[in-house]
């Protein structure tokens, strides 16, 4: 079975929309994938439009950008009830919030010399969750850098001098809203936290359910120890390739991670759903 379940679309910083995501989908041959947007959910009636007449299965997900006093802490949230009105409360919550990072961050980006619009940022994300992609682009519009990546490295990434946390919105909050809604609480790219086997723990005592083993730059070392921590703290187990977009050649990374066949994804996510219905 071919499954990805960590992708974005334009309803966050993806940049097809939910349904070319499916179509591109479709193209690789999936089987199943979860649209997991940036505190949004709004992308996923158009991609389950989408694939209705496909045997493409679409889980309902998001991925909600969780922090305590010290550092981001994605958390994935799978087979949703996306008319749960706490849910769509937070979202929104969430989304302005969005806005006024955005907002915060071009302050300090004025104040280093580097003037953009908020405007123009905003109209990059269109109707989607705003995020630093969108002002990423809206600097290399400008020609105060030579791509994506730069803007990230040098201004706007977590060491930049342009950067900003996001609102805090606690794990342990994320992961009861995740459940209240009837969903699976994933913690996305364990690998980008330098004590992610501390943060695994801590997120276990909260209700976490299950880690993303295998994602699209975890090492096999990383992966292997991952793995472990899952068996040792009853996890369930997911992968997921993160994608926003095509690569420069063209090809798209979706169904790229590979993952052990005996391992039944979906079904271990469906089981452990059954724990909050």
């Amino acid at each position: 079975m071919r499954v990805d379940l960590h992708m974005h679309s334009t309803a966050s910083d993806g940049v097809y929309n939910p349904a070319e995501v499916v179509d591109i989908a479709v193209t690789h041959q999936m089987d199943v994938i979860a649209l997991t947007d940036h505190d949004t959910i709004q992308g996923i009636p158009s991609a389950l439009d989408a694939a209705n007449q496909t045997q493409l299965q679409v889980i309902a997900g998001v991925e909600l950008s969780s922090q305590d006093e010290t550092v981001d802490r994605h958390l994935l949230g799978y087979l949703l009830n996306i008319t749960y009105a706490p849910l769509l409360d937070r979202l929104d919550v969430l989304r302005n919030g969005r806005v006024y990072r955005i907002q915060e961050m071009v302050q300090k980006l004025i104040a280093v010399g580097l003037p953009i619009e908020v405007e123009r940022v905003l109209a990059l994300a269109g109707t989607g969750s705003v995020g630093r992609p969108h002002l990423a682009r809206a600097m290399l519009e400008k020609g105060y850098v030579s791509s994506i990546q730069d803007a990230f490295d040098r201004y706007i990434g977590d060491e930049g001098v342009a950067y900003v946390p996001h609102s805090q919105f606690a794990p342990t909050e994320a992961i009861r809203l995740i459940h209240e809604a009837g969903g699976v609480a994933v913690l996305a790219h364990p690998g980008h936290y330098a004590q992610h086997a501390q943060i695994i723990e801590a997120l276990v005592a909260d209700g976490l359910d299950g880690i993303e083993v295998y994602y699209y730059d975890h090492s096999p070392k990383l992966i292997s120890e991952l793995y472990w921590l899952a068996k040792h703290h009853d996890l369930v187990m997911t992968v997921g390739s993160d994608f926003h977009r095509r690569e420069a050649d063209g090809s798209a990374r979706i169904g790229s991670v590979r993952f052990p066949p005996e391992l039944d994804i979906v079904d271990s996510l469906r089981q452990r759903a059954e724990r909050y219905r």
